[in-house]
């Protein structure tokens, strides 16, 4: 039996968050053990990240009609392609950038009765939910651009043999 073609698990985006977190929780303790001052965290940070969550989901719902509905001018296969390793990316980056905020949060904890650090961690906090929402709008596309089980009675697929997941919801166009 051939293994099926599930995309991105949450489990991973888990794992790579949990790692980023440690790594840069390390880098930025030695980095201020250093004398060094933290990195600036701007609030317009927050716009391509919102950009990124609002541009995959719309070009995975195009997906999801062409592959639900008949449209008189659907994706393209590349484009579809295109997509849905947007949507990977999106899970797997929006869970690293996750890690890099929260690290942010996490060493700003000790100084937050002064204003400046508190704003700091403000922002890495919002900056850390906008990457959580970047991972979420990754896995939901990517679960968009699946394909749903092949009909039986479709005499139209003459390759069926070559399919190694012929009735499973493949990833659309892997």
């Amino acid at each position: 039996m051939s293994p099926r073609h599930t995309g991105v698990r949450v489990a991973v985006a888990v794992v790579c968050a949990a790692a980023s977190a440690v790594l840069c929780w390390v880098v930025l303790t030695v980095w201020r053990g250093q004398g060094r001052e933290f990195p600036l965290l701007p609030w317009f940070g927050l716009v391509p990240l919102v950009l990124v969550c609002v541009l995959v989901l719309w070009a995975a719902w195009r997906v999801r009609r062409s592959v639900r509905t008949v449209l008189p001018a659907p994706p393209s296969p590349q484009l579809a392609r295109g997509t849905l390793v947007a949507a990977q990316a999106c899970a797997i980056g929006g869970s690293l950038l996750f890690g890099w905020y929260a690290a942010n949060v996490v060493v700003h904890v000790p100084d937050l009765d002064v204003d400046s650090v508190r704003g700091s961690a403000v922002r890495a906090a919002v900056s850390a939910l906008a990457a959580a929402a970047v991972s979420v709008s990754g896995f939901v596309a990517q679960s968009w651009c699946v394909l749903p089980p092949l009909d039986p009675d479709d005499d139209r697929d003459t390759d069926r043999d070559s399919d190694p997941h012929p009735d499973t919801g493949d990833l659309a166009y892997p």
